[in-house]
């Protein structure tokens, strides 16, 4: 999956299953858990091609790469989750959450950062598809990829096939008819992304029956290191903890003493 153990046991209530951009790693959330809150159990995923799993090839379908994912996070999970992604990672999240909803084992809660609801046109000029120096200009304005990085070609001859492939997910998807989901959503978005606008954000809302919130980050696309994303994203999750049992069923929690046998 990514930077973590999954078969080790947790107590923690709550686990953030979480994607990331296109190019990006399961270590940009590694720092997570020294600000969610304690009953929270950040679950970073990798991509194929990237990160733990970069001997594998980047998959350019949809469908394959939902199937890929889906059973991973199914098993990784044991008890409530929620689903967050950032850019690309918001769409295969929520592709994520229609798939596991239809399993009848929906996340609880639905975040989802710097990218339009699927229902909403784009906000920019596709990026996938330009030549090589362009790119590199327009990934160079965007941040979140270090300038010693674009200036190394060695690095970048490696690393834009990969992305190149999944900022093509990301720019072509589309969405398959189907109902909204029954989870809450709530959405972020910089206020001056030059991917995404709060007008896109905003269309998110189509996708549930159930509440959506909107915050507005004051930074560009790349924003999870904002404090007041940390500190909204901290509000919202312990607005479901409160909503949680203390004791999840079938959890037993030791008290330290030992009972005696009839």
């Amino acid at each position: 999956m990514g930077a973590w153990d999954a078969t080790a046991p947790s107590t923690r209530r709550l686990h953030l299953v979480c994607v990331p951009h296109a190019g990006g790693t399961a270590t940009h959330y590694a720092g997570w858990s020294r600000w969610l809150p304690a009953d929270v159990r950040p679950v970073p995923v990798d991509l194929p091609g990237s990160g733990t799993r970069r001997r594998e090839q980047p998959i350019a379908r949809w469908s394959d790469l939902v199937a890929d994912l889906v059973d991973r996070i199914a098993d990784a999970v044991a008890g409530p989750y929620v689903l967050f992604g950032h850019s690309l990672g918001a769409l295969v999240a929520y592709e994520l959450a229609r798939c596991l909803h239809a399993r009848g084992n929906p996340p609880v809660l639905l975040l989802v950062a710097a990218w339009n609801g699927p229902a909403a046109a784009p906000s920019h000029r596709p990026l996938h598809a330009l030549p090589d120096p362009q790119l590199m200009r327009a990934l160079d304005r965007l941040g979140g990829t270090p300038t010693a990085v674009l200036r190394e070609p060695g690095l970048m001859r490696a690393y834009l096939p990969r992305l190149r492939t999944e900022l093509r997910l990301a720019e072509t998807h589309v969405r398959a008819p189907g109902p909204p989901l029954g989870c809450p959503i709530a959405a972020f978005v910089g206020r001056r992304d030059r991917i995404t606008d709060v007008t896109g954000a905003v269309a998110w809302h189509q996708e549930t029956t159930g509440l959506f919130d909107l915050t507005v980050v004051d930074g560009q696309h790349f924003f999870l290191d904002r404090p007041e994303f940390a500190s909204a994203v901290v509000a919202r999750l312990r607005r479901l903890l409160d909503g949680l049992p203390a004791q999840l069923p079938g959890e037993r929690h030791s008290t330290g003493q030992k009972s005696g046998s009839a």
